[in-house]
């Protein structure tokens, strides 16, 4: 048994200055170790009480110990005393006991006077023995204590009112609560998964509690539901038993290349939809999207296979930028909206030739009449500004200005324009006359054409720009060559050149002149065709039986027409065109409309457009083909046609033998009533700049204004 002896502080409350008397006081104390013991000393006489309180279970006391107190009695108590032990579980507080006493014993003893002094010192033993099982100082509530687990275990040990509460699903400080200040079962969000459970202790270690989410577990993500998870996501916690339509168990595929869509996963069928169906090598493989390739609709070569819109397979996609092509039928470079089309690749043809500039131009038969073109006094909008002849008409006009040749002498049969302005003109009775550019008058040659009738008349005129030379033909095999600073008229007759020179139409060469004729026999009936090099000795010549010619046109490299009539044809007199290809020697016979009458003009506007005019307002085109058509003429129009000048399909003139003039726009014909008798000729170098030639020495001049200065 261990003992404790202490000196309490009752000696102090004694009040004695030098006590003598006492009592030791020996509390014995069995199995429980209070934690504190109060002793109290009353006088039985007076009712005084003296106590003090002593720590024994933080002294490191053992079971079945005691302690000892010494108790001096004051000189006013009386002899008899009782002394009373408590014992108290708890320990004290402020060196005070506190709580409930759980044991006590009281006795009384006499304490005779003096017996301090004689070391008779009467001696006093309490027991406060109580049971205590676990020896954990606590005394269990049946044993009139507050230890609610006495059981001698370690729990037993661990659980009284002094104990720390822990989380362990026990009432470890006995105050008939588990586990407060845990919040146990209360609703909270567990931070490793996110997901809500309730608050639990943690297994092995009593000092906390743990967020327990009993169905959290690791899953896959599956947002498409294609049972395919995507990889990119990682394993996710699902805080349900049961997973969800959008989880999948661990060990599931975890494959998918796009979660989004249920129809993109490994194992599907690859197609052309710009996605990677089958999750392998990239979205469309085998499909070749991408590649360049000529599509069928607008021959683009730099289109792309790309896929179709209904997924079925692939395409040839045009560009984005596809060039559109205009028709210009007059060749100004200029087109027309109308027959435009849309294509990477030229559509031009042998007939029909596109530009790529936009389709501005107003008039798609004249290529003096587009938005660049200059005003002309022609009764057009060249310029393409809804505005017609603004500024150039010097009389108001359009007017054809007269001029005569020889004051009213004898008839101008042809024209040749030439230079810059320049003219030459010829006619019957050997007339042969020019105009310089920048004279005011024409200049008549003096002198007849000798070799036959001193009168001789001269049908067709060509004049060579280099040098103002004009190559003339006319009646009876006369060829002459002729100056401005001619003085007299020595024909130049090739030996087989033979008949009336009605048409002459002349090239510049290297070497000189290529000249091409055509004639009508003297007898009327036949015709010939001949090359002539301009000079004295030979011209090859053609012979075209019963095919009188009237006038030739055309260019070396590309084709030359010869216009006359068949003069045995049944019915008779019938309209003949003749043909002859670039680099040909020889004419053929081209296709005319049947009742074609006999042909008097013809002129070649381009290499795929001619007009051809005659007797009984014929008026024929060819357009590059094999053969020629009617075209439309002046409604009504009956007249013999002599001549015609185009620029283009909207663009004719035609004289006519009863001296007027007609003019089609490209939307309607216009009338020119001349006075002074039969027109024969016409030749101009552009809309503005016109000259007829007729009877009575006649030049009429159609002409713009110059253009104003530069500003």
């Amino acid at each position: 048994m261990k003992r404790l002896l202490l000196l309490l502080p009752l000696w102090a409350l004694a009040g004695c200055k030098d006590p003598q008397d006492g009592v030791k006081v020996v509390v014995t104390y069995t199995q429980f170790v209070p934690g504190c013991v109060r002793v109290t000393a009353t006088d039985d006489a007076s009712g005084d009480t003296l106590a003090t309180d002593v720590s024994v279970r933080e002294k490191n006391a053992t079971p079945d110990g005691e302690i000892v107190v010494g108790v001096l009695v004051p000189e006013k108590w009386g002899t008899t005393i009782s002394v009373r032990a408590d014992a108290f579980e708890a320990l004290p507080v402020n060196k005070q006991c506190g709580g409930n006493s759980v044991r006590n014993n009281k006795e009384g003893i006499t304490v005779s006077k003096g017996s301090g002094k004689e070391g008779k010192t009467p001696e006093l033993r309490l027991t406060v023995a109580a049971p205590d099982m676990d020896l954990d100082g606590y005394v269990p509530k049946e044993g009139g204590g507050t230890d609610c687990n006495d059981a001698p275990t370690e729990l037993g040990k661990a659980t009284n009112p002094g104990a720390a509460e822990l989380c362990n699903d026990t009432d470890d400080n006995c105050d008939g609560e588990k586990d407060e200040g845990f919040n146990i079962g209360g609703r909270c969000t567990n931070e490793s998964n996110s997901c809500t459970g309730t608050y639990r202790c943690v297994a092995g270690n009593v000092q906390q509690a743990e967020c327990f989410t009993p169905d959290a577990k690791l899953a896959l993500v599956d947002e498409d539901q294609d049972g395919h998870a995507d990889p990119a996501k990682g394993q996710v916690f699902v805080c349900t038993a049961t997973l969800p339509p959008n989880r999948l168990q661990l060990g599931a595929p975890s494959d998918d290349c796009n979660d989004g869509d249920p129809a993109v996963h490994p194992g599907v069928t690859e197609i052309c939809n710009d996605k990677d169906d089958n999750c392998v090598a990239g979205k469309d493989e085998g499909f070749s999207v991408g590649t360049t390739c000529t599509d069928t609709t607008y021959q683009c070569a730099n289109s792309t296979t790309q896929c179709k819109p209904d997924n079925s397979g692939t395409f040839c996609k045009p560009p984005d930028a596809i060039p559109t092509w205009y028709p210009d039928g007059d060749g100004d470079r200029y087109g027309r909206d109308t027959g435009k089309q849309v294509t990477c690749v030229d559509p031009s043809t042998s007939t029909v030739t596109y530009v790529a500039d936009a389709g501005a131009d107003c008039n798609d038969g004249n290529p003096f009449t587009h938005p660049n073109a200059d005003e002309l006094c022609d009764g057009e909008d060249n310029n393409c500004n809804t505005v017609t002849d603004e500024g150039a008409c010097p009389n108001g006009g359009p007017n054809w200005i007269p001029e005569s040749v020889n004051d009213g002498g004898a008839a101008l049969r042809s024209i040749s324009l030439y230079g810059d302005g320049g003219v030459w003109v010829v006619g019957d009775d050997s007339t042969r006359a020019f105009k310089r550019p920048g004279d005011t008058d024409f200049t008549v040659l003096a002198g007849k054409c000798p070799g036959g009738t001193t009168s001789r008349p001269l049908y067709s005129v060509w004049a060579d720009s280099r040098n103002e030379t004009a190559y003339i033909g006319g009646e009876d095999d006369v060829l002459t060559i002729q100056t401005p600073t001619s003085v007299d008229c020595t024909p130049v007759k090739p030996p087989s050149a033979s008949g009336t020179t009605t048409g002459l139409i002349g090239f510049p060469t290297d070497g000189g002149v290529q000249l091409i004729g055509v004639t009508s026999a003297n007898n009327g009936d036949d015709g010939r065709t001949f090359n002539w090099d301009g000079g004295v000795n030979s011209a090859a010549v053609t012979n075209q039986s019963k095919k009188p010619l009237f006038d030739v046109s055309g260019t070396l490299t590309d084709r030359l027409f010869a216009v006359g009539s068949i003069s045995n044809s049944s019915p008779p007199n019938q309209g003949l065109v003749l043909e002859r290809a670039s680099g040909a020697t020889t004419w053929s016979t081209s296709t005319v409309p049947n009742n074609t009458p006999w042909l008097r003009g013809v002129q070649v506007v381009t290499p795929r457009l001619a007009y051809a005019v005659g007797d009984s307002g014929a008026l024929i085109k060819w357009t590059g083909g094999s053969s020629w058509t009617t075209e439309v003429s002046p409604q009504g129009v009956t007249e013999q046609f002599t001549s015609v000048l185009a620029f283009g399909e909207g663009s004719i003139y035609i004289t006519t033998a009863a001296g007027n003039i007609y003019h089609w726009n490209g939307i309607a014909w216009q009338k020119f009533a001349l006075a002074g008798g039969s027109l024969y000729d016409i030749a101009g170098t552009n809309p503005g700049d016109i000259w007829a030639v007729g009877n009575f020495g006649n030049v009429f001049h159609l002409m713009s204004a110059p253009p104003p200065p530069p500003p």
